[in-house]
């Protein structure tokens, strides 16, 4: 006979809970970003740029759609192979965390009382440094060709985008959380 997922909770401390939450928070947090970093700032730069006969874009359906059948998946592809905003690895780091969401929002119950948090941690680490990527390619692109920016002293490699901001403070959050679970 299998637990109901009440029998499962009933070991759980009031703070496993709330970590094991603010985690399952943090992960679906953390894909919405990528998902907004990803597709709809594409889309836009399509929708309202026309490109000349020299240039290496051409439409959004030629250079986007073309490379895969669902359109999350074909961003993905245009970032790494058209744009180089992101490398093989955060493609996969996008992948890993996009199946992690939907298994933690698909079955929570089931997997709230067995999470492990620091089990995630690698993955975690490498979603971060995609999201800094991602951010950081959109925040050039969106403000780093403003002509008023020209001569002031910015350093492109560590701009961040208000999403990754965003994240930061949720990934805070969490971490007290952690600490003060843990009387630190």
């Amino acid at each position: 006979m299998s637990r109901t997922p009440l029998a499962s909770f009933e070991n759980l401390s009031p703070e496993e809970v709330r970590e094991s939450l603010a985690y399952a928070g943090l992960v679906l947090v953390a894909f919405e970003l990528v998902k907004i970093m990803i597709v709809n700032p594409i889309k836009a730069f399509y929708a309202h740029t026309t490109f000349g006969e020299r240039m290496p874009f051409k439409s959004y359906d030629e250079d986007v759609l073309s490379r895969h059948k669902n359109e999350f998946e074909a961003c993905l592809l245009y970032l790494r192979d058209f744009m180089g905003a992101i490398n093989s690895e955060d493609l996969l780091t996008i992948q890993a965390l996009r199946k992690h969401r939907n298994d933690l929002a698909h079955d929570l119950v089931q997997r709230l009382p067995g999470l492990r948090v620091a089990d995630y941690q690698p993955l975690l680490e490498n979603v971060n440094r995609t999201l800094f990527k991602l951010s950081n390619h959109r925040t050039r692109m969106e403000i780093g060709a403003d002509p008023e920016l020209r001569g002031w002293d910015i350093d492109w490699e560590t701009v961040k985008g208000h999403e990754y901001l965003l994240f930061e403070h949720v990934v805070e959050k969490v971490r007290l959380l952690r600490l003060n679970r843990n009387g630190a």
